[in-house]
């Protein structure tokens, strides 16, 4: 025998420990792998064959179709897309997992379906616990999927998105019993349905609605984010005791009316723009005058009438954008929230060289209350012109426990352009010892304003 055959033989044969898991472990481990990955385990040996049809599924076919498409044409959808072979091959793939998987389903997300193929998906997600699910049909625009009323009952569901789909006429008297996140596009919204969601706690309405006013009412709902470009309307918010940040993109205010009538837990607001045509915050209504809406700068009025809560005493945390000649609005919407905190501005695009602010205005509003409790401002789209100027030389010489202002500009930042600013916001007059001026150039993705980058419209 030869002396490379006997040492292969005396080499003893490597185990393969992660075979040797348990069931369990192993399907936790698939759960982890792209889908696609998972799928490739079963040719591994006999031991592997069958795990991935019982593994808690989470299946995209969003990322399915960007993790297997060849990259020279992974963003290309012909037309009609239904001819396109690579189309109906990713169609295929996806029922061949999902058919000939018997394990439960945590998340599922269906994008290259029609609304008539949709129903066979949903029944099966809600008959193994289906935790998070996204519907966007294939043919939306054209037809819209009506929810079964399985998914409706189904008790395990967490996180729901729907796009282009609609709500049976008749809803059950509760529905999405442990429901907590509800995102909704290009779709009305019933007037009971958050009634009949008893653990609803944050709710997305994006693009269209079909109606004249939304009306909030939940005893659960603690965050409401309003994406709204569509047909103006009257957004509502009557009765939300637990609502704590009420989001709306940057342009919301300007073609949507706003009422706040109750909401005592607010702690987080904006935007709220200053082109802003009617919108009630408390007891304090601001809108434009109607023979001032085609003039520049154009006059508002302010009202008092009868609510619940007569200002915003927990907003901590209030955006404004400041549109170009709308200036006047900025200190009544400001009295509106005596215990704020964080300021966060966004100035309108461009550089307006003239302030349409009466002269001296701001010192004519003497101390609001706010500034006892207001920390930090951060202005987003700082040109330094006589508005901001105005505006800021009135927070600094006023705001007694200041910490920080963070302006971000959108020109270049040189020395003499810093120190020409400060000289002009009077930072020698300070009311706060501890108060830092901070410069930084203004970009989409700096993290000073991330708070809100998702409600601005670039």
């Amino acid at each position: 025998m030869s002396s490379r055959k006997r040492k292969r033989e005396s080499k003893p044969a490597k185990s393969d420990l992660i075979s040797q898991l348990p069931d369990s472990i192993l399907h936790s481990i698939l759960s982890l792998l792209p889908i696609m990955t998972a799928f490739r385990t079963s040719v591994l040996s006999s031991r592997w064959r069958y795990l991935y049809k019982d593994f808690p599924l989470r299946l995209s076919d969003y990322f399915f179709n960007l993790d297997t498409r060849p990259p020279h044409n992974r963003f290309h959808m012909p037309d009609p897309v239904v001819r396109d072979p690579w189309f109906s091959w990713l169609r295929m793939a996806v029922f061949s997992i999902f058919n000939s998987h018997h394990g439960p389903i945590e998340i599922l997300e269906l994008s290259l379906f029609f609304s008539f193929e949709m129903d066979r998906f949903v029944k099966t997600a809600v008959q193994r616990g289906i935790l998070e699910l996204k519907l966007v049909p294939f043919d939306f625009g054209r037809d819209t999927y009506e929810l079964p009323l399985s998914l409706l009952s189904c008790n395990t569901l967490h996180q729901l998105s729907l796009q282009s789909c609609r709500f049976p006429q008749a809803l059950l008297p509760s529905i999405f019993p442990n429901l907590r996140e509800l995102r909704l596009d290009s779709m009305p919204l019933p007037n009971d349905l958050l009634s009949k969601c008893p653990s609803l706690e944050t709710l997305l309405i994006s693009t269209y609605y079909d109606g004249p006013s939304i009306s909030i009412s939940s005893q659960s709902l603690r965050k409401l984010v309003f994406h709204l470009d569509g047909t103006p309307t009257e957004l509502i918010i009557k009765n939300a005791p637990n609502l704590e940040s009420l989001m709306l993109a940057d342009e919301a205010t300007i073609t949507n009316k706003l009422k706040v009538l109750d909401a005592p837990k607010l702690q987080r607001l904006g935007f709220i723009n200053a082109n802003v045509r009617a919108i009630q915050l408390g007891r304090t209504v601001i809108q434009q005058h109607k023979e001032s809406l085609k003039s520049l700068p154009p006059t508002f009025q302010v009202n008092v009438t009868p609510c619940r809560m007569n200002m915003l005493s927990s907003v901590k945390t209030l955006a404004i954008k400041m549109e170009h000649y709308f200036e006047k609005p900025i200190p009544m919407i400001l009295k509106c929230f005596p215990g704020l905190e964080n300021l966060d501005i966004m100035k309108y695009k461009g550089n307006g060289d003239k302030c349409y602010l009466d002269k001296g205005m701001w010192e004519e509003q003497g101390s609001l209350s706010f500034l006892g409790h207001l920390k930090t401002v951060t202005m987003k789209g700082f040109w330094g012109d006589q508005c901001d100027v105005e505006l800021l030389r009135y927070l600094v010489v006023h705001g007694k426990v200041l910490q920080t202002i963070t302006l971000l500009c959108s020109k270049h930042i040189t020395k003499n352009f810093v120190d020409i600013k400060k000289r002009q916001i009077c930072i020698e007059k300070r009311a706060s010892s501890n108060l830092a001026l901070v410069f930084f150039r203004d970009t989409k993705e700096n993290v000073h304003f991330s708070l809100w980058n998702d409600m601005i419209y670039y």
